[in-house]
């Protein structure tokens, strides 16, 4: 596997990769966006090849280091990533809206040929996440069943993924006390099933990671931010590997990967032994889950003919292409994303089948999903200034700036718009409020319906929201 941002020269693709160290531990608390802005521009990965990993540490069921270098039990405790001090300041931020997952994490792949299912799959992000937030601590951690539940209302999906995550182990490239090293670990040490299983969204869940993989994460320092609404949208394991690589890099200066195809399988995926012809591998799976991706994802994944490698009639390499998309593009996937999934897979095929949205009165808030978040709020305001060209003054438009959507007092839910100053918001609501209402709701299908003005504050001054229902 290779790299096209800073990593080390080969003249054969590798068959392993991993994340490198991206910068020195920091001396001070820094806030989530601080954090990512300093470690723009870090090494890419690394290319590791057989040859690099002689020595290295093979860790067993037992998280215990076989080759592994002795360390003293008054040796100081290891100092936070930079990976675990994003985790923590985006569960403050954002609770589980974003996801942080560690590299080292997104480029592993299971052990012995076996996979995890994608409710599992899923399920491991919101706990790498949770744990990430509190600095990968050794400690049985809760986490509320309603983060993972979805629109299943039963308990036994939830605890068969636990237990099918209980059972998997991964094998994981990157640094571990100092080395790199290759370790093939399980994931969870222990799980908490109770006898009588409540159907309560209130109720919890009790897990904790085994040590190693605890130690893995602590150390890491480059991480992946999944956006949660969207990761759950995702309906199938090779598109959800294949986005969650696609969230680490498209940011990078160099966002494309070259991969052999065995390392492409194992990070996919693929059951040991299916689709062993590349061209039928490549219409099953990876075409599949790209068409998927760029659908949903913020970024476009391509995978050139003219970059991959051959020897004779055989692929022996590809290269894959992370861009991040365009604004219209972005206001796209925020409403599909909003559409019903019944209809998604045939607009994605070219097959466009209408399902009516749901009355929001009827379905209640509790069906409308969660609150979109910052990212696609953005999206969605740039979709409506599309919708509005020629209807709306630009230059009044251009005094307004999407801050949240939220729900109304009123029920159902409304955009709220911040305006340079009163007399803005003011001509906004009395001239220009039904057109932004009507293109709200019919790019959301209702989901939307209205749409408040607030004017920001100045020093001690409370903000003045002005809105048609107030």
């Amino acid at each position: 596997m290779a790299g096209t941002g800073r990593r080390k020269a080969r003249s054969t693709v590798a068959e392993e990769s991993v994340p490198s160290d991206a910068a020195a531990p920091m001396a001070a608390p820094m806030t989530a966006d601080r954090i990512a802005e300093s470690a723009k521009g870090g090494p890419g990965l690394v290319v590791l090849g057989p040859q690099d990993l002689a020595g290295g540490a093979v860790i067993d069921g037992d998280g215990a280091a076989a080759t592994l270098p002795a360390v003293s039990a008054d040796s100081a405790a290891p100092v936070a990533g930079l990976t675990a001090r994003v985790a923590s300041a985006t569960f403050e931020r954002d609770g589980y809206k974003h996801l942080i997952k560690a590299a080292e994490a997104v480029y592993s792949y299971p052990a012995n040929g076996t996979r995890l299912s994608l409710p599992a799959q899923k399920m491991l992000n919101f706990m790498i996440h949770l744990a990430g937030s509190q600095n990968f601590a050794n400690k049985l951690y809760r986490m509320p069943k309603r983060v993972v539940r979805g629109n299943h209302k039963g308990n036994e999906r939830i605890f068969d993924a636990l237990k099918e995550i209980f059972d998997s182990s991964l094998v994981v490239i990157g640094p571990f006390r100092g080395r790199r090293s290759r370790a093939e670990l399980r994931i969870l040490s222990s799980y908490v099933r109770p006898e009588e299983e409540e159907d309560s969204d209130a109720a919890d869940i009790h897990f904790q990671f085994t040590d190693a993989f605890l130690e893995i994460q602590r150390s890491s320092q480059l991480w992946a931010k999944l956006s949660g609404p969207a990761m759950v949208k995702v309906t199938s394991t090779y598109a959800l590997k294949l986005y969650e690589i696609g969230m680490q890099r498209y940011q990078m200066d160099y966002p494309s990967l070259e991969l052999d195809i065995d390392t492409l399988r194992k990070l996919m995926n693929v059951p040991e032994g299916a689709y062993k012809d590349f061209g039928i591998l490549r219409t099953r799976t990876i075409d599949r889950a790209i068409a998927e991706v760029n659908q949903l994802a913020p970024f476009r994944v391509s995978m050139p003919e003219d970059k991959m490698k051959r020897k004779g009639r055989k692929i022996e390499a590809v290269t894959l292409e992370f861009l991040a998309k365009d604004e219209e593009e972005a206001a796209e996937t925020y409403l599909e994303r909003e559409r019903h999934s019944a209809g998604r897979r045939a607009r994605r095929i070219g097959k466009v089948d209408t399902v009516a949205p749901a009355d929001p009165v009827e379905a209640g808030l509790a069906d409308l999903g969660p609150l979109p978040d910052a990212d696609d709020v953005t999206a969605l305001w740039a979709a409506v200034l599309h919708a509005l060209k020629g209807k709306v003054p630009a230059p009044l438009l251009a005094e307004l700036e999407p801050d949240r959507v939220e729900e109304a007092p009123q029920g159902g839910r409304r955009l709220v718009l911040m305006a340079r100053n009163a007399a803005v918001a003011d001509t906004a609501r009395m001239n220009h409020w039904p057109s932004l209402k009507s293109a709200l709701s019919s790019l959301t299908g209702g989901l939307i319906e209205d749409v408040a003005f607030e004017v920001a504050a100045r020093k001690a001054k409370v903000a003045k929201a002005v809105s048609p229902e107030t």
